[in-house]
């Protein structure tokens, strides 16, 4: 029905901007005395799969899966949930505080779907003059841009925003998205690869779980002058560019459990997450989800830390 994102997407209640949308509308509440149930916010499923006594849940530009469990009390949940990846249609999702688990889902109303309506529409084709280089000269500069992006790392950079590589569990399309910036400052440009799947990485001290993990993909010459191409991954690669199958692999490392790919494609450098089917694209030309992403994270660190991600994601 849609096939591109050109406006703000909704991916917290504190991105919400008209009445119904009112980050005071939907405030914590406590189900049963037990648990502390958190507004999500309103944002587009695209992706469910049965896992044990769980379904995985993968919600539009959130790298880490979700998870609702398979009980009778969450039968119509997760029948809204299925219905919404198949007509790409919002819902209104309530997560158990501190945790990716979903206990509660709801229908958005008229207008949230008029206002959805209007946001995702096919982005406009501009006609640019793209003056950056799309091939590195040489090993020894394709060195250098992968020592400048590892600096600004937030484990050694005083920057803002550094580089959020020690938090993987989410925030990878903003991570690529800042090494694009880098590149593109010194005069080259990159492409994205985006892998998809039941992802499971070791970072060398954690295991994190990915619904799809996104990094630049950058192409150099060699020493006999022919053009190959490299991902750039601190996150998962400190020393150095890897091949991307190499990459791919390492999104599936059978030490950190079952895991396995469904799909990877490359796009274009500017291309902020693209969702599995590929009809659904997101923008961040002005790096404000980016930046607000990567502060966001900044704090953060290891495999298990779940913090809700606020941050509204902008044409």
């Amino acid at each position: 029905m849609f096939s591109m994102m050109a406006c703000i997407i909704l991916l917290s209640s504190n991105a919400c901007s008209d009445s119904n949308m009112n980050p005071t509308a939907h405030p914590d509440l406590k189900e049963s005395g037990e648990i502390t149930v958190k507004d999500f916010g309103k944002t587009i499923p695209v992706g469910i799969d049965k896992e044990n006594d769980t379904f995985r849940v993968s919600l539009m530009i959130r790298a880490q899966p979700f998870k609702i469990k398979d009980t009778k009390e969450n039968t119509v949940f997760i029948s809204m949930i299925r219905q919404a990846i198949r007509d790409k249609f919002p819902l209104h999702i309530f997560i158990k505080a501190g945790t990716p688990e979903i206990v509660r889902v709801e229908k958005v109303t008229e207008e949230d779907l008029r206002y959805f309506k209007s946001a995702l529409s096919e982005r406009a084709k501009k006609e640019t003059i793209n003056t950056l280089s799309r091939v590195i000269p040489n090993v020894n500069l394709l060195n250098s841009l992968f020592a400048q992006i590892k600096n600004l790392s937030c484990e050694t950079s005083p920057a803002s925003p550094c580089i959020t590589f020690r938090y993987p569990i989410d925030g990878c399309y903003a991570r690529a998205h800042k090494m694009r910036e880098i590149l593109n400052q010194a005069g080259y440009e990159c492409e994205k690869q985006f892998v998809y799947g039941n992802l499971k990485a070791s970072t060398g001290t954690c295991c994190v779980a990915w619904a799809f993990h996104v990094a630049i993909l950058v192409s150099f010459k060699n020493a006999s002058g022919v053009i190959e191409k490299r991902i750039i991954d601190p996150s998962l690669f400190s020393n150095g560019p890897v091949p991307d199958a190499v990459w791919r692999d390492a999104c599936v490392n059978s030490l950190c459990g079952s895991s396995s790919v469904s799909s990877f494609v490359n796009t274009a450098g500017d291309v902020y997450y693209r969702d599995p089917t590929g009809s659904l694209f997101l923008y961040d030309d002005h790096l404000i989800s980016t930046n607000c992403t990567l502060n966001t994270y900044y704090p953060l660190s290891g495999c298990n830390t779940y913090v809700l991600n606020e941050c509204p994601v902008f044409n």
